[in-house]
């Protein structure tokens, strides 16, 4: 499977979603619909990492899955970081912001893991704080 997602810990608090491969739209409304699905189970925030250091390529008709990207409507104030994102997945993400940019103004982009839990820890402890 190309793309694969679960609990980051069992706080569910954030989900990490691993790209490996080569991947299409299906794969990423397969993702929405599961991502959703799992943030529906929880009060909270949710975080998403999505680590695409082991993808090959990105599907070119990315901007037709924009309609289905809304993150619940309790989930407004979450975070996306996205690993080592192409400067194809960049510059889609830049377009999808300009669109819409309420859905993308929590949206990351960092180059390690360890930067990605960094950005979600910075961002609890500003509303914990």
């Amino acid at each position: 499977m190309p793309v694969a997602m679960d609990w980051e810990t069992p706080e569910r608090k954030v989900i990490r979603i691993t790209f490996m491969g080569t991947w299409d739209v299906n794969d990423l409304h397969r993702l929405i619909t599961k991502r959703n699905s799992m943030m529906e189970c929880v009060t909270h925030y949710v975080h998403q990492i999505y680590d695409m250091t082991g993808s090959t390529s990105s599907p070119s008709n990315l901007l037709s899955i924009m309609s289905r990207a809304e993150l619940p409507s309790d989930k407004k104030g979450s975070l996306i970081v996205i690993i080592s994102a192409s400067d194809y997945i960049k510059s889609i993400a830049n377009i999808m912001r300009t669109i819409s940019p309420s859905l993308f103004d929590n949206v990351h982009f960092v180059s390690q893991v360890e930067a990605a839990e960094e950005v979600i820890e910075r961002a609890s402890q500003a509303v914990a704080g």
